[in-house]
């Protein structure tokens, strides 16, 4: 009878645990500022929050697609409410689409993905090639499409870039002027920005 009375007690104990456990979303890999949130950036993870679950994106609710960014947030880490804001009210970005030929980014770029935008200006006619210059610095990558090569001629990729609108009109610009060369900014570097706190399951 006493060990019954102890495993309905060890029993209330873990079903009222669990009862304290939330459902909030985390990041399936690292959203970096200016990304545009999609459903495969989120996942869904059952912790306990202590008190603090107005600081962190409820999985109760939709997932927030279309929003954007604002500060980076680690893989598998929760993902704070603070780093998100809507489409509407960011008005910090616009997407932008530039064409790169291909062997001027890297195979494996990818959503999610920063770059530093180079550009290469044409040359005239007898004239030097000059050195390239930066564009833009740390730009989120939000799609990669197109892109082929064969031996006789090659196309484009369309990448889709999360840009300042007070940079917008340079990368247009840029565009025009010659050729573009999108070099990948490596993990640890985008990294490097703060991280959220991320509570214990």
């Amino acid at each position: 009878m006493l060990l019954v009375a102890v495993s309905v007690a060890v029993g209330a104990r873990i079903f009222a645990s669990a009862d304290n456990l939330t459902a909030v979303y985390v990041a399936a890999h690292g959203l970096v500022p200016g990304e545009h949130i999609g459903a495969s950036d989120l996942a869904v993870r059952h912790v306990r929050l202590r008190g603090q679950s107005g600081l962190y994106i409820a999985a109760a609710a939709a997932p927030p697609v279309g929003y954007v960014v604002t500060r980076y947030v680690g893989a598998h880490e929760l993902v704070p409410v603070a780093a998100l804001a809507s489409a509407a009210t960011s008005g910090h970005s616009r997407l932008v689409t530039v064409p790169v030929q291909p062997g001027h980014l890297s195979d494996a770029l990818v959503r999610g993905d920063l770059v530093d935008v180079y550009l290469t200006a044409k040359a005239g006619a007898g004239e030097q090639v000059p050195p390239p210059v930066l564009v833009l610095a740390g730009v989120p990558v939000e799609s990669r499409a197109g892109g082929t090569r064969t031996f006789s001629a090659s196309s484009a990729f369309s990448v889709v870039l999360s840009v300042p609108i007070t940079k917008v009109a340079d990368v247009v610009h840029a565009v025009e002027s010659g050729t573009i060369d999108l070099v990948t900014v490596p993990p640890t570097d985008a990294e490097a920005a703060p991280h959220p706190a991320s509570d214990a399951p």
